[in-house]
């Protein structure tokens, strides 16, 4: 069986991971997997507004309570899950004990995509889509504030370290076409290194 091709988003809010996943799953039949899918399921069975604010705090109390990756693990378990896409999006990495159980689990078929763009960029994106609950009323101070927060400050210096930096201030057919540079690049690897075996 071909092993899979784990494609890690990294994105501060409003980046367009959204917009890179759908990309990936149009293009390349990728599969998404999230770390807000289970977060949602748990913060939906407390009976609490599903905000990113109680997103972070749900995913601060699991580390706390069960280890430092235990949302990655749970994650990873669900991509293990899937059997037939050769290619799977693991959206959702922020902190810096996010990368390691990918690189254990898929080492060199895994990975990173830092989406980025301007803060003033991705407030507006933000405040249009409404994805989470009060995103549509948050004010520019309520962003800046929320940037600052230590799982926001991570994801930078997380996105770093990443193997593709896509940059998201220009149009969609940019956008567009870092991702697919950067695929044709990981399969033309891929491809090598399977004629090599």
């Amino acid at each position: 069986m071909t092993p899979k091709i784990v494609i890690g988003l990294i994105g501060e809010k409003g980046a367009g991971k959204g917009t890179v996943s759908d990309y990936l799953i149009k293009n390349y039949q990728a599969k998404h997997f999230g770390t807000s899918k289970i977060l949602k399921r748990t913060v939906a069975d407390l009976h609490l507004p599903l905000t990113r604010d109680n997103f972070i705090k749900l995913a601060l109390v699991l580390k706390e309570g069960f280890g430092a990756t235990v949302v990655i693990d749970s994650l990873i378990q669900d991509i293990e899950n899937e059997t037939e896409a050769d290619i799977v999006i693991a959206d959702g990495i922020r902190m810096h004990d996010d990368i390691k159980p990918f690189i254990d689990r898929y080492g060199r078929n895994f990975y990173l995509f830092y989406v980025t763009a301007d803060m003033k960029i991705r407030y507006e994106r933000t405040k249009l889509r409404k994805e989470k609950e009060g995103e549509d009323k948050m004010t520019w101070a309520d962003f800046i504030a929320e940037e600052a927060r230590l799982t926001e400050v991570s994801i930078h210096e997380v996105g770093r370290r990443a193997d593709f930096i896509i940059d998201n201030n220009g149009e969609q057919a940019e956008l567009d076409n870092q991702v697919k540079q950067a695929m044709d690049y990981i399969l033309n690897h891929q491809n090598k290194r399977s004629a090599i075996k």
